[in-house]
């Protein structure tokens, strides 16, 4: 089973790539993320600990990615300005996601695939 992290390079992104490596149900783990050097530093990062976790393929991609994968998720979105409120910043997270979304479609996602969203707001 194949995953992409959307957000792979952040702070959540990662952490939901180290759970799902130590789990061990998945086959491959690919961290997409606007900051391309960023994914591929988490990326290695996890690779040093795959010793001790399931047999995984694990590497930094693009949006072309999520073709073949089973389950996309997205923990990308923007940060919160000072004094911003919370609807003004779930107003620019639906640009983004709706931004996101169509990237996806021309990546080719998958019919079937699951996609999970983690988002505050």
């Amino acid at each position: 089973m194949k995953v992409s992290i959307i957000g792979g390079g952040g702070i959540v992104g990662s952490s939901t790539a180290f759970a799902l490596q130590c789990g061990g149900l998945v086959g491959e783990i690919c961290l997409i993320d606007a900051n391309k050097e960023l994914a591929e530093g988490q990326a290695l990062d996890l690779l040093h600990g795959s010793a001790f976790c399931a047999n995984q393929r694990i590497h930094a991609g693009d949006m072309s990615d999520v073709a073949n994968s089973n389950i996309v998720i997205v923990t990308a979105g923007l940060r919160r300005k000072p004094d911003e409120s919370r609807l003004d910043l779930i107003n620019r997270n639906v640009d983004l996601f709706l931004t996101l979304l169509e990237q996806m479609k021309n990546g080719g996602l998958r019919d079937n695939a699951y996609l999970i969203v983690v988002s505050n707001p």
